[in-house]
């Protein structure tokens, strides 16, 4: 299974743990990237810390791409949140393209795509 993860992922270290013996494929998007990122500088931890963290987990960075761009675009249309919503929906275009589930904690900020999960749920799936 390969596992697209949104950003409040990063909070759940008995996920973390269970993701770096798991095997799963895990993409963490780069808008998610940056949003982590940004607390992490904002809390004033270290990002040495966070960018190990990731490494010691098995978690790649997934780069944004104008095809993600576009789907994003697309799944907002008629939904009329998106500029609330405009990053939830660039993280979730990765789990779209790649055919990948979701994990968030959110599940309802994702209810446009096919496979979202909580990341209990994922790993009782696996």
């Amino acid at each position: 299974m390969v596992l697209v993860l949104d950003t409040n992922c990063l909070a759940n270290l008995e996920f973390l743990r269970w993701l770096k013996d798991s095997g799963e494929e895990s993409y963490l998007p780069a808008v998610a990237y940056m949003e982590a990122f940004y607390h992490t500088l904002k809390r004033k931890r270290s990002t040495e810390m966070f960018r190990s963290a990731l490494a010691a987990a098995a978690i790649k960075v997934y780069p944004f791409t104008p095809d993600q761009a576009e789907a994003a675009a697309g799944a907002a249309v008629g939904r009329w949140d998106f500029a609330r919503n405009a990053r939830d929906y660039a993280i979730g275009s990765v789990a779209l393209l790649e055919k990948a589930t979701m994990v968030t904690e959110n599940k309802k900020d994702f209810a446009w795509l096919p496979q979202v999960k909580s990341p209990r749920e994922a790993m009782e799936a696996a």
